[in-house]
């Protein structure tokens, strides 16, 4: 004879198995799809991902360069700045290579001092100065490996800075926001998907755009727990996780914010980031 605690156990264990199965059936899906784009892009050196520099081998003076870099790239370019020790190397490289002095999104200005376009201050015993630099003048350019400073009406070559990130203002769900990205790349070899990290670089550098985006909520990104941990979309990124090990009921999709990342509910509606591969 079967009891009523046998039968609520079995109706328990039922409803368990029904759960096992559509936890099952959601992995499936979703694991399909990460996988119907083809194998992952080879890793590409961290920030390079998120920005292309390029030099542009013609003549004009600072503010020239700002507007063309801006207009070459429908707003989402801009004279490049330094974000890391090793940018200004990078940067001279590239005009150094043909002796040349470039310039860059550096300007010293009233009150504020010698700053990046839409990035820090710099100070003036920088080490990245070239001997007698700063001298007077009040915008930057690079040379040989060095910061120098020149007359802003001096007529140079210059490096742009192309934004790869694509700031999506439409409020979506996190499936739909990866589908949106998913839509913008022409094909596998050149995808545009939700946005992943490789390093705290690239979570540095997109704090900044979403700076200059004036956001202040969170945003999608390519964050999604499955099979008992937190994945990223791109298969190749490498951490920067700060997420619960065990998030709430429901709150499988990852945001970022200025206060960091957090565990969403992947059904709300929110605005987010898509990455293009550079061409």
């Amino acid at each position: 004879m079967i009891t009523i605690k046998e039968v609520k156990l079995k109706q328990k264990v039922k409803v368990l198995s029904l759960d096992h199965c559509v936890i099952n059936l959601q992995i499936k899906v979703f694991k399909e799809k990460l996988l119907s784009i083809g194998p992952p892009p080879p890793v590409e050196a961290s920030i390079d991902r998120l920005r292309s520099v390029l030099l542009q081998a013609s003549t004009v003076n600072w503010y020239q360069a700002k507007d063309y870099c801006s207009l070459k790239w429908g707003g989402n370019g801009d004279l490049a700045i330094q974000r890391n020790a090793l940018d200004v190397s990078y940067f001279s490289k590239i005009c150094s290579g043909f002796q040349w002095t470039c310039w860059v999104g550096l300007r010293d200005r009233p009150v504020i001092g010698w700053s990046w376009i839409n990035g820090p201050n710099i100070s003036r015993l920088d080490t990245n100065w070239s001997a007698g630099h700063p001298g007077g003048t009040n915008c930057g350019a690079v040379y040989e490996g060095k910061l120098v400073d020149h007359y802003c009406s001096n007529g140079l070559y210059y490096l742009c800075e192309n934004n790869h990130l694509v700031f999506v203002e439409e409020k979506k769900t996190w499936e739909e926001a990866l589908d949106h990205c998913r839509a913008l790349g022409p094909d596998a070899s050149k995808r545009t998907d939700l946005l992943s990290f490789h390093d705290e670089e690239e979570l540095s550098y997109t704090r900044e755009v979403m700076t200059r985006a004036q956001t202040e909520e969170e945003v999608w990104i390519g964050l999604r727990w499955l099979a008992g941990r937190w994945l990223w979309i791109d298969r190749n990124a490498g951490g920067v996780i700060t997420l619960p090990e065990c998030p709430a009921n429901g709150n499988h999709c990852g945001t970022l914010s200025g206060g960091g990342q957090q565990a969403r509910s992947c059904g709300e509606k929110r605005r987010f980031f898509c990455l293009k591969q550079a061409n």
